[in-house]
């Protein structure tokens, strides 16, 4: 594997009363030196879903694995205070399938990067991780562009959820994304899809 440079981590700091959801930093597995690597790859691989969640993402070890493979996939994780791991999600530029980029007003499939197997571990959840991962995503793409040496930045982040994931979708929605119609591809059934703009990163 080409050597890629070091990006920075997307973080934010912890605010007076604010919960332990809302101080995370979002790491790029391919930006983290090898010698720490295969310890958050072991961390990541360990996340743990909630009961009924397995119908709306693969297990971690399974995302892990299914990126690993494939070098237009970049893993990155959520790590808390303290260093734990408590999410992983997948960055996959020109990964969205055409349905949903056709949603997308007029955006190139190229400049459009999508966001999958996002979980977040049965632990953490509950404490807004999902929304503060999300908020952090713009900065994290920012960083992909970097790493992958774009010319210019990515112009929209997009994901689909499934329709009765109401919480995800929620949280998603506290994140900036909007819902921008349906997508029926989805193998556990019918999906929304929901973007959000990149030009200010």
């Amino acid at each position: 594997m080409t050597a890629r440079p070091e990006a920075r981590a997307a973080s934010d700091p912890l605010p007076p009363g604010s919960r332990a959801g809302d101080r995370l930093e979002l790491v790029l597995i391919d930006t983290v030196p090898a010698a720490d690597r295969d310890d958050l790859l072991a961390a990541a691989r360990a996340l743990r879903l909630g009961p009924g969640q397995d119908a709306f993402v693969p297990p971690a070890a399974d995302v892990v694995d299914a990126a690993l493979v494939d070098p237009d996939r970049h893993l990155l994780v959520a790590r808390a205070a303290g260093g734990a791991v408590v999410a992983l999600g997948v960055l996959h530029p020109g990964g969205a399938p055409d349905e949903v980029v056709a949603l997308l007003g007029g955006t190139a499939p190229a400049d459009v990067v999508l966001f999958r197997g996002f979980l977040v571990d049965v632990a953490a959840q509950g404490a807004g991780v999902g929304s503060r991962v999300t908020a952090l995503l713009p900065g994290a793409v920012a960083d992909l562009a970097r790493v992958r040496r774009r010319a210019t930045p990515y112009a929209v982040l997009v994901l689909t959820v499934n329709d009765r994931n109401a919480a995800g979708r929620r949280a998603y929605a506290r994140a900036g994304l909007t819902d921008r119609g349906a997508y029926l591809g989805g193998s556990a059934g019918p999906q929304r899809v929901m973007a959000r703009s990149l030009h200010r990163y």
